[in-house]
């Protein structure tokens, strides 16, 4: 497999080929980096989605529990499971919270990625411009035309007329 891009026991022959090196290697990472966040913040969701669901199961199970108690017997009291019930409620609360930030997260985050990849875009053409100065540079001079040298065209002498003659009297 061939690349682009020296590696990192290539000599850097210019700083032209520097600049491409370094214009290349940062939008591949600059890509891979975007890609991860959104990966990660995508992740981080989900496992609040997970948690919100088991808590919500959590929640409706202490709901029956103490509907179960209460028709049992009205007079017992239930109030550790009304305890419970609000603590989970409480915890479900502050989850949806999260979640709520986290979908606002992964909403900025999308937006940055966009703008981040469409600014990127002149480093691609830095990239393109350095490929094209390096071709440039050393592409081949074609042979210099020569030069027809003709010899200038020369003037005939002018002839000159006698100096009039001064006019004795």
């Amino acid at each position: 497999m061939t690349t682009d891009t020296p590696s990192s026991n290539d000599k850097v022959s210019s700083p032209l080929h520097l600049l491409q090196t370094l214009t290349r290697t940062l939008n591949e990472h600059l890509a891979e980096a975007c890609s991860t966040a959104e990966k990660d913040a995508r992740k981080a969701h989900e496992k609040l989605l997970r948690q919100q669901e088991k808590l919500e199961l959590k929640l409706r199970q202490a709901e029956e529990k103490l509907a179960n108690r209460t028709a049992e017997d009205p007079d017992k009291p239930a109030s550790k499971t009304r305890r419970k019930l609000a603590d989970l409620q409480a915890a479900l609360d502050e989850l949806k919270t999260a979640r709520d930030s986290a979908e606002s997260y992964i909403k900025q985050l999308e937006a940055d990625v966009r703008q981040t990849l469409r600014l990127a875009k002149g480093l691609e053409r830095i990239d393109a411009q350095v490929g094209q100065a390096l071709e440039k540079r050393d592409a081949p001079k074609p042979a210099a035309k020569p030069r027809s040298r003709r010899a200038p065209a020369r003037r005939k002498p002018a002839t000159r007329k006698p100096a009039p003659a001064a006019s004795e009297g």
